[in-house]
């Protein structure tokens, strides 16, 4: 379907990942935390991960330019999509941007780009485009053939006044500069909305709204911290949360009253420089499984039901989603998991919010469905996830999508490891067929290239071994068959003298 269609308009991806960090108020103290430059710089780049949600004639806008190989391939696949950035970090003529201007939100980014645009930029979006926007002279597009586009795509409602559909991963505080540098867009939620609702205060209280059992219990003080920590550890540990915290960050496991001490007193000299306490605390529960339901809420209130997505999760980390079966989905009907769903979807229609949304959620080991561990009023890994399948649908076959962290040799390219997958046979290159499809270029480059230029401008010494993280789609006909897949890539990374440290 062309996006030139009447009634159908343009849609811009685009997004900051972790917005976690950029919602949480300056004020509130902060759990102990070691500072990982290398990190920070991935999460950045992760927004080409949002290739998914773009049909052929939406534009895919990104922090840094995706590898040129990369697009490539994924327009091989179908996945056709126009592309826009801000950085080219392989333009060696010009210089690095400061680490404070390349850790901007990209809407800041985006805006400035907007305003240095006008009023060109106007003109371009009267006519659907965006100036710098790639224009492939000819794509295959499975969704043009499919008609995939349109069922996958449920935030693309008519809107009337728009000329673009902005389809954002969260919103932020930057977004509303962005849609005033390049409106006309949608409706979204205002900012306010967004971050009540992604608080983990927030997912508490909820439960209790909609008569729910909730183990949480909120602590707004050192003090409080302590005394109900201790009633807690007198039935074994316990998790700290940071109101927005996020996977493996802002959340700690206290299982003695030595690291409870220790972290009243980390915080009490917070308090006493003037910061706010306040975090969840909660019983460690006895999990087997964790998995999350996605869903969209139109502006109207109107829900959708998008996908269940089993949750791969490391001590407390995320490291996959798979799409769940249809004995896992009936087994949560019988257990009453949807109509808990409806009450809390109706209860953030009440409360303003509009778009997609992600309800984490765990089965213990008695059998109990814990509904809402926490909400995520954003787009997530679980729904990158569920619109990949989307492509593989049509075959019948079901992705996993994973990481792997990475520590990179000198002298490596994301085209390197392109061509290994392809020569090893593991590169899925014909939709229908099984392989490893990788999902993003920067993630994996993004520290090696700093480092590389680094040290190129003297502006650094030692290279030290960069840090990276190869996200792909393990598509395979079984779980064994997968877990041979990522064996196999495993052994394609040592052969490149690739470290993998997960």
């Amino acid at each position: 379907m062309s996006n030139h269609e009447p009634g159908v308009i343009p849609k811009i991806a685009m997004g900051t990942f972790d917005p976690e960090t950029r919602w949480r108020d300056p004020a509130l103290a902060r759990l102990p935390a070691m500072p990982d430059k290398d990190r920070e710089s991935i999460v950045l780049c992760m927004d080409e991960l949002l290739f998914p949600f773009c049909g052929p004639d939406d534009v895919l806008y990104t922090r840094c330019k995706i590898d040129p190989a990369l697009h490539e391939y994924l327009n091989g696949l179908g996945f056709s999509f126009r592309t826009r950035y801000h950085f080219d970090l392989n333009e060696e003529d010009k210089p690095l941007p400061g680490s404070d201007v390349f850790k901007q939100c990209m809407f800041s980014l985006a805006a400035e780009q907007a305003q240095d645009l006008f009023p060109a930029n106007r003109m371009l979006q009267t006519a659907g485009y965006s100036k710098g926007v790639a224009l492939p002279e000819s794509i295959p597009s499975i969704y043009a053939a499919n008609d995939l586009r349109q069922r996958q795509s449920p935030d693309e409602t008519l809107f009337s006044n728009a000329a673009h559909i902005l389809s954002p991963y969260a919103i932020t505080a930057e977004t509303e500069t962005y849609l005033h540098a390049a409106e006309p867009f949608n409706s979204l939620p205002d900012m306010e909305t967004v971050v009540r609702v992604n608080s983990k205060i927030y997912s508490s209280r909820l439960l209790t709204r909609i008569g729910e059992k909730s183990c949480g219990v909120e602590a707004n003080s050192a003090a409080e911290i302590e005394v109900i920590g201790t009633a807690l550890l007198k039935r074994g540990p316990y998790l700290l949360k940071d109101p927005f915290g996020v996977s493996g960050k802002g959340n700690l496991l206290i299982d003695s009253e030595a690291m409870q001490r220790r972290i009243a007193e980390h915080l009490h000299k917070q308090e006493g420089s003037g910061l706010r306490v306040q975090f969840l605390q909660e019983p460690l529960l006895p999990k087997v499984t964790d998995f999350s339901s996605h869903w969209f809420i139109r502006e109207n209130g109107k829900t959708e039901f998008i996908s269940v997505q089993r949750m791969m999760n490391h001590q407390q980390n995320y490291s996959g989603s798979i799409k769940a079966d249809e004995a896992f989905i009936g087994m949560l009907e019988n257990a009453g998991y949807f109509t808990v769903m409806e009450k809390a979807l109706r209860a953030l229609v009440e409360d303003g919010y509009h778009g997609f949304v992600c309800f984490d959620s765990m089965i213990l080991e008695d059998g109990e469905v814990v509904s809402i561990v926490e909400i995520n009023a954003r787009k997530s890994m679980g729904l990158i996830n569920a619109y990949l399948d989307k492509w593989s649908e049509p075959y019948g076959h079901t992705g996993w999508l994973t990481f792997f962290s990475l520590g990179l040799p000198e002298g490596f390219t994301f085209g390197k490891l392109l061509q290994a997958l392809r020569e090893s046979g593991l590169l899925l290159t014909t939709p229908g067929d099984y392989g490893i499809v990788p999902l993003s270029s920067n993630t994996v480059m993004v520290n090696e290239i700093l480092n590389r230029r680094r040290i190129a401008e003297g502006a650094q010494n030692n290279r030290g071994v960069p840090k990276g993280r190869l996200y792909v789609s393990v598509v395979g006909c079984d779980d064994r068959h997968r877990s041979q897949l990522v064996e196999s890539l495993r052994q394609v990374l040592a052969d490149l003298s690739v470290k993998v440290y997960n």
